[in-house]
């Protein structure tokens, strides 16, 4: 970076605590060793602390003091974080998803400085995740909004597949839209970790394991998965992540397989490719429901490839290209839990097989599908963003 002494000051808002968010790390991580400042700006929760640093970054985590009216409680705490922000004086200011956009742009507008927007999902197009219908529908109409005053005047744009690149390039009509895939930082090959001894002694010690990462929510495909239990015999399911399991757990019991489901709480991000490196099967069953399922390209789908497991994925364009063309797996139509069975048959009654595809996978990884590609996509736009700042 050709600033000088001048080290640019990136300010980061995030609408989490910022416990274990592996992109906002990565992405921190590649700033500050290209050279840049970062503070990362994120939501309190109990326990944590309201400053700290960590790797390198300055953390703040802003409390929500204010009343209860849903309404006006989120407009005031969006207030005060665009005043935070604002304060920190930054040169770059960077909104990770929708939720943080309205702060960043009022304190870039405040401040007159640039802002980026990172897009880590389609946010227009999730699923209705527990919301009443017409909180969900008003909550969609304001962002639509917001998203059409404030991405045309994003400094840059950065997401994380193909398709979401094309779609907001199309509807907000940028040709600069980059793409920044949630793509895993390149270690060693893991050594597995004790998977079986965080499930405990319900997970014979013979059965194979079919594993899911991530969060338990609407659209995710657990209960296809569960149901596909019945036709693979002896497999056990576990589920590794946040969220809720309720559903799962009540379609296992009701369909005979409650005592193959098991449910494993978060471990730290960085050793999910270790525990993942102890199953035998990694599964993406991600559902069509809206765009932004059917435009996704998970994280767990590389974390599987890095842990050298064979991968079961949904059989969306953009994921076909990463498991078929890299041969790491095989796709199905996950809306099926025969399907779903038939393919975790196949790859658990050849192992031989399976093990070569997690071997393909493990490769593609360290060729093409780690975060020093997605760095340098990172950085490309940070610099052309960079260059255009005063100088002084």
């Amino acid at each position: 970076m050709s600033h000088g002494a001048r080290v640019p000051h990136v300010a980061m808002l995030l609408r989490n605590p910022y416990t274990h968010d592996s992109r906002v790390e990565k992405e921190a991580a590649t700033l500050r060793d290209a050279g840049y400042s970062v503070t990362i700006v994120a939501d309190a929760a109990p326990g944590l602390p309201e400053r700290e640093e960590r790797d390198g970054a300055r953390i703040i985590r802003i409390p929500r003091r204010l009343g209860r009216v849903p309404g006006l409680r989120f407009a005031l705490h969006d207030r005060t974080l665009a005043g935070v922000l604002a304060s920190l004086r930054p040169d770059i200011l960077h909104a990770h998803d929708s939720n943080a956009l309205l702060p960043v742009g009022l304190a870039a507008r405040r401040i007159h400085r640039p802002f980026v927007y990172d897009a880590h999902e389609l946010w227009l197009h999730r699923p209705r995740r527990g919301h009443a219908r017409v909180y969900h529908e008003g909550s969609r109409a304001f962002y639509a909004g917001l998203q059409r005053w404030l991405v045309p005047r994003a400094a840059a744009v950065f997401t994380v597949s193909e398709p979401i690149v094309a779609h907001l390039a199309r509807v907000y009509r940028r040709t600069d839209v980059t793409l920044v895939p949630n793509y895993p930082v390149l270690a060693k090959r893991p050594t597995p970790a004790a998977l079986r001894e965080l499930v405990g002694a319900a997970l014979p010690s013979d059965a194979p394991i079919v594993l899911h990462l991530g969060g338990m929510m609407a659209g995710r495909g657990l209960e296809q998965l569960v149901l596909a239990l019945r036709g693979v015999p002896g497999a056990h399911l576990v589920l590794l992540g946040g969220g809720d399991a309720a559903p799962a757990r009540s379609v296992a019991a009701g369909a005979g397989v409650g005592m193959r489901l098991h449910v494993v709480p978060p471990v730290p991000p960085s050793q999910v490719e270790a525990h993942a490196a102890a199953a035998d099967v990694g599964v993406v069953t991600t559902q069509p429901i809206g765009l932004n399922n059917r435009y996704s390209l998970p994280n767990k789908l590389f974390q599987y490839m890095a842990a050298g497991l064979p991968v079961l994925a949904t059989d969306f364009p953009q994921i076909r290209e990463v498991v078929v063309g890299s041969g790491a797996g095989l796709v199905a139509d996950t809306r099926s839990p025969e399907r779903i069975a038939d393919a975790l048959s196949s790859l658990l009654a050849d192992r031989d097989a399976a093990r070569e595809m997690g071997e393909r996978g493990r490769a593609a990884v360290e060729a093409r599908y780690n975060w020093s590609t997605s760095a340098a996509a990172l950085l490309g736009a940070y610099e052309r963003v960079a260059a255009r700042l005063p100088s002084g």
